[in-house]
């Protein structure tokens, strides 16, 4: 357990740290679901749809979703999973003045399985339709976004769904202790070292990853690594040469060919979009 907790420490963010407006808004969820859901998102009905907010860069954040999203003005529903991610892309724009109500989960990307018995082999930048992955928790979801009006209340009832649904067994404290190994050395350690120094053989550790996760050590360490530095960005630290240091890049520019990989821009250009998101929503 001392593994899971000090995972708790890593909160991966969004393209959109600041953001928080009457679309879009994130809560914790209780003490219980702590170590395995990061955030409940999304917004109460009815909600009409804002253009500078219709559309959104979904980066790489290491998670994954549960999305339900119902649409009144068309009498529309739509429901998805969001698996890990390896580049960022633009969400779906809807119409401007239509009527949404959203809910997501968003799983830390090694306690999705926990609610699921199926493997995650083979899902990576994928989108599922949710019971594929969760049996039967699309109609439970969709039932609580029909009934209950607020974020708040739609977090509690989901809280139900997902204890319910929790399966411990499938905890492999292989992969908390790895994931726990990468965060605490910044991922400058190799994939090699860190079997080592769990005890693992790399072949092992390769297809646990893959059957629990969707990706493998190697991908999910450079990822992790891209989210740390976004975080490092966020809070102010652009220097670029501190962060090359601290996580391991072999120089300049090496992180900035990275970073674009997967935020589809520069770090000063991200870092602008994030401030600008905080002043066009806290006025």
């Amino acid at each position: 357990m001392g593994s899971l907790n000090s995972l708790m420490r890593y909160r991966p963010i969004t393209s959109t740290p600041f953001l928080k407006s009457k679309n879009y808004c994130e809560i914790s969820p209780c003490d219980a679901l702590k170590p395995y859901i990061c955030c409940f998102w999304g917004n109460g009905y009815p909600q009409f749809n804002e253009p500078e907010t219709a559309e959104r860069l979904v980066i790489p954040d290491t998670c994954m979703d549960i999305i339900i999203k119902i649409n009144y003005s068309e009498n529309k529903l739509t429901a998805s999973f969001c698996t890990m991610d390896e580049k960022s892309y633009r969400s779906e724009k809807e119409k401007s003045n239509a009527e949404i109500s959203v809910f997501g989960i968003r799983f830390f990307c090694h306690s999705a399985v926990l609610f699921s018995a199926e493997s995650f082999r083979g899902t990576k930048n994928k989108a599922y339709f949710p019971d594929d992955i969760f049996p039967g928790i699309t109609s439970e979801l969709t039932d609580i976004v029909l009934r209950f009006d607020t974020l708040y209340e739609r977090a509690g009832e989901a809280e139900k769904v997902l204890m319910r649904r929790f399966f411990p067994e499938r905890m492999d404290y292989n992969i908390l202790n790895i994931i726990n190994d990468m965060i605490t050395y910044n991922c400058r350690m190799k994939i090699s070292e860190i079997a080592g120094k769990n005890v693992i053989s790399e072949r092992r550790m390769e297809r646990i990853f893959t059957e629990n996760i969707g990706v493998s050590p190697k991908t999910l360490s450079n990822l992790i690594r891209y989210q740390l530095v976004w975080q490092e960005i966020v809070k102010g630290g652009t220097d670029i040469f501190d962060l090359v240091e601290k996580y391991g890049y072999t120089d300049q520019a090496h992180l900035l060919n990275d970073f674009r990989s997967r935020h589809g821009m520069t770090p000063t250009q991200a870092f602008k979009n994030a401030v600008s998101d905080f002043y066009n929503t806290n006025k």
